[in-house]
């Protein structure tokens, strides 16, 4: 997929995978040309729409009249997701990249496919070579199980069973369309389909997710055979980040510093993102920004910094608290250094790793759009001064920095080609 917190988990396996000796070949969306090559990737491009845009800017931009930006719940946002064109178009660009997908592939001649996306190109996984999925997003979305809430629904854990149905049956006719169209291109090509409801393609060789133990669902279901749970999918190749010159000087027992992220999709909400400035320009704190692709269109406060793309993993280190849209890398990243998390969330899977958040005890889920200014100021205090919390999350943090579980799924990849 093109989503650029997709790409970003890929970045991080394959920088894995490059310095065990590894070549890696990325193929990628046109507005990523000459942003791959950087981390010693070989690019290939595909054709789009999307040049000379910021990654992830064209589906960003849609978002904002599809109705998704909004403070409804998951339920609602699902029923908005039947009627938007967004998988579709998925099929059709991949249907039409195909012949080029192939080109590329007869040129490299790959040892092994590593695959993150909503459903799966014949020319790889039907070939003779072994393929891998890599989930991205929340675990829940790949490891359907009766005993944990929908994929995307944001249900507690010990919520309803009826209500769990309700919305798996509403996120099955979402799904429904765009899977019949795949479907037709596969009987067309002579390969078996695949079931409406399955949302992403499990490789019958190897599977891979990122998720952290203290946050994963094992606790209600076991990791099946042919899966492998990472830590996170960590980039380490980002550009370095010093504090602003602005900020070194405050006072770092008063004045924390936070940072603010709501990912490439909702950070293109300008009125939210103004409505947050508006809130968090009456803390004590300050706040680094990432303001995303419109992020010239508006100010920043006093007591912020920030620039459309920030470098999250080298700033992530550096602050004491993180307000985040829930995306999948920025919780896991988050998480991986020892950060409380107030997580506001928008679509998808944002709602489930919000949710889990909260249930696990790491940080507080509010709603973007419709928390109180005093929720959200009192939510940064709370957090902040609960040391119980934050001996919690260093020791979580201990074990995933000096955790090797992305060697290990390495080792896996590798062992499919011995």
């Amino acid at each position: 997929m093109e989503g650029v917190g997709h790409v970003n988990a890929c970045i991080g396996l394959a920088e894995v995978l490059q310095s065990r000796g590894h070549h890696i070949v990325f193929v990628a969306d046109q507005s990523y040309e000459g942003k791959l090559c950087r981390f010693g990737f070989t690019e290939e491009i595909l054709t789009s729409d999307e040049k000379d845009k910021m990654p992830g800017e064209v589906a960003a931009k849609s978002l904002l009249t599809s109705g998704l930006m909004s403070g409804v719940s998951s339920y609602e946002k699902m029923k908005i997701m039947q009627n938007l064109p967004f998988l579709d178009m998925v099929v059709t660009k991949m249907r039409a990249n195909e012949p080029k997908l192939k080109t590329i592939v007869a040129k490299h001649n790959p040892d092994v496919f590593l695959i993150d996306d909503f459903i799966g190109s014949p020319t790889l996984i039907h070939s003779k070579k072994p393929w891998v999925l890599i989930m991205s997003g929340n675990p829940l979305f790949a490891l359907k199980d009766d005993n944990t809430p929908p994929a995307g629904s944001g249900f507690p854990t010990n919520g309803n069973p009826n209500d769990w149905k309700e919305f798996q049956e509403l996120s099955d006719k979402s799904f429904a369309k765009p899977k019949t169209k795949y479907n037709e291109w596969m009987t067309e090509e002579g390969f078996p389909t695949v079931e409406v409801n399955e949302l992403f393609p499990e490789s019958p060789y190897l599977n891979i997710y990122g998720y952290p133990e203290e946050l994963d669902y094992t606790d209600i279901r076991p990791i099946p055979e042919k899966w492998c749970r990472i830590d996170a999918f960590m980039r380490k190749g980002e550009q370095e980040f010093k504090i602003p010159d602005k900020f070194r000087e405050r006072d770092e027992q008063k004045s924390k510093l936070i940072y603010l992220s709501m990912g490439s999709m909702g950070s293109v909400d300008v009125n939210l993102m103004k409505r947050f400035v508006a809130i968090l320009s009456k803390s004590n704190h300050k706040f680094i920004v990432s303001k995303g692709v419109l992020g010239d269109t508006y100010e920043l406060a006093d007591n912020m910094w920030g620039e459309k793309s920030v470098p999250q993993t080298k700033v992530l280190p550096l602050v004491d608290l993180v307000i985040t849209h829930g995306g999948n890398n920025s919780v896991t990243e988050t998480f991986s250094y020892g950060k409380p998390m107030i997580v506001m969330p928008l679509f998808a899977d944002q709602f489930d790793n919000a949710q889990r958040i909260l249930e696990k005890g790491y940080g507080i889920r509010l709603n973007p759009y419709y928390c109180s200014e005093q929720e959200l100021l009192n939510s940064i205090e709370k957090l902040l001064n609960d040391k119980e919390l934050n001996e919690r999350l260093s020791v979580a943090s201990k074990r995933m920095l000096s955790s090797n579980s992305i060697e290990r799924a390495a080792e896996l990849i590798e062992n499919l080609v011995k």
